[in-house]
């Protein structure tokens, strides 16, 4: 009868061991940590919807799931007008680009920004590569992140492609997609 009581509260003990720490985990990707929720949804961009607001000059994106979660364009701050780098393509038009940042909000709380690019009147509107500096302090090479593609896939437009790969195929240079 001991063995049986030992084994059940060993049982038990381990039980409450695991529910503990799947608690703690849930617990800290829910409050403590909504970036990492965030990054989970931007996973998904067909869970996605635009979302029209009051505000003329914002463009919202809401999870559909969780509204409270938020990607946000604001038309009316520009952070650079004429924006021209050595990894765009000739095409594009040089005198009607410019960048904007993407707020990722959560409770109207902003997590994180990415800048983002409007090219060829409007018609293209897509994440500015990252870029790398070599030691020469010359040549630079440029980069997407897989939030930046994942992104791109919810609130990009491509005038000439059906993606942000047909886009970065077009470019001058070849911009490969690094992890983190």
């Amino acid at each position: 009868m001991d063995k049986v009581i030992t084994v059940l509260s060993l049982s038990i003990g381990i039980i409450g061991l695991f529910a503990t720490l799947t608690g703690s985990y849930f617990t800290y990707i829910s409050f403590i940590n909504p970036l990492v929720r965030f990054k989970r949804y931007l996973k998904d961009s067909e869970g996605w919807e635009k979302f029209l607001g009051v505000e003329k000059s914002i463009t919202r994106y809401r999870y559909k799931k969780h509204p409270n979660f938020q990607i946000v364009v604001d038309w009316d701050n520009v952070v650079a007008e004429d924006f021209n780098e050595e990894w765009m393509a000739y095409t594009l038009d040089d005198g009607n680009n410019a960048s904007y940042h993407v707020r990722l909000e959560v409770n109207g709380m902003v997590l994180e920004k990415e800048l983002f690019l409007s090219l060829d009147g409007h018609r293209y509107f897509v994440p500015v590569p990252k870029t790398m500096t070599y030691y020469d302090g010359d040549s630079r090479s440029f980069y997407y992140r897989p939030l930046q593609i994942q992104l791109a896939n919810i609130i990009g437009d491509f005038y000439r492609g059906n993606n942000i790969y047909d886009f970065i195929r077009e470019q001058r240079m070849d911009i490969p997609i690094m992890q983190n």
